[in-house]
């Protein structure tokens, strides 16, 4: 068997794009242990690749490849890591937290073999680093709403078919969701009365979208007029409901 390390920094800040180093070092404990010539790091969702340095001192090289999978990154290395050939690594990659805690899991494995992947297990990977842990923690920076950064596509929906306007879209980042939960459009009319009420579906955190047709519940169109509207959830914690305006016509 043999063991890999990492460490980078462990406090950030919610929903901002964050660049992360994550150093391997790798102990083989045996003579026979096989080598690796790639490893995946469970990043939880979209995470852009920047660059790979090996060696002492650590040097730029190129990947054999980079694979975006739906929550982690797969990078390829240019050479097999063997007892022989054992040179630091780092993968440095950035991405954006939606989440309390998040934990960078990962693996190392052979493309050409089929042995199981090996983890990544916590450790002091490097004296560059700060920490040697695998979990990273939002920053305290006051109190976040569960929905922020909402943005709609139209001020105005206009659903009579001449395809302008038909569909509203809106784009959202969940924060500090322990899971999916459900979410609500619910739109209200100005004197404070809710009018639909209408199921998004689970969510978790991260940013999300939903198109609407202006329809409520019930599968009829809204009458026109000036509404106000906000994105519910479902949870045992308690949220403060912001409202946005939005004008329906025909």
């Amino acid at each position: 068997e043999f063991r890999r390390v990492l460490f980078r920094s462990t406090e950030v800040e919610l929903g901002q794009s964050t660049e992360f180093a994550y150093d391997l070092r790798t102990v083989f404990t045996s003579a026979s242990a096989p080598g690796f010539d790639a490893l995946r790091i469970y990043t939880g969702g979209d995470a852009a690749f920047l660059r790979l340095e090996m060696g002492t001192p650590l040097r730029p090289f190129e990947p054999a490849a980079v694979v975006q999978e739906e929550d982690a990154l797969v990078i390829q290395l240019p050479e097999p890591m063997t007892r022989r050939n054992n040179a630091p690594v780092r993968v440095t990659f950035s991405t954006r937290l939606f989440e309390f805690a998040s934990t960078f899991e990962g693996e190392v494995f052979a493309r050409d073999s089929d042995a199981l992947p090996q983890p990544i297990l916590p450790g002091d990977a490097s004296e560059a680093m700060s920490t040697n842990s695998l979990r990273v923690l939002s920053a305290e920076s006051g109190a976040i709403g569960f929905v922020q950064a909402l943005q709609r596509s139209t001020g105005v929906l206009t659903p009579n078919g001449d395809g302008v306007n038909d569909r509203l879209t809106l784009t959202y980042s969940l924060f500090r969701l322990p899971g999916p939960v459900p979410v609500q459009l619910e739109v209200y009319a100005l004197d404070g009365r809710r009018i639909a009420r209408v199921d998004i579906g689970l969510q978790d955190a991260g940013l999300r979208q939903f198109v609407w047709d202006g329809r409520d519940e019930r599968g009829q169109l809204l009458p026109p007029g000036l509404y106000l509207f906000s994105i519910a959830l479902e949870t045992q914690a308690s949220q403060a409901r912001v409202l946005h305006s939005l004008g329906i016509a025909y």
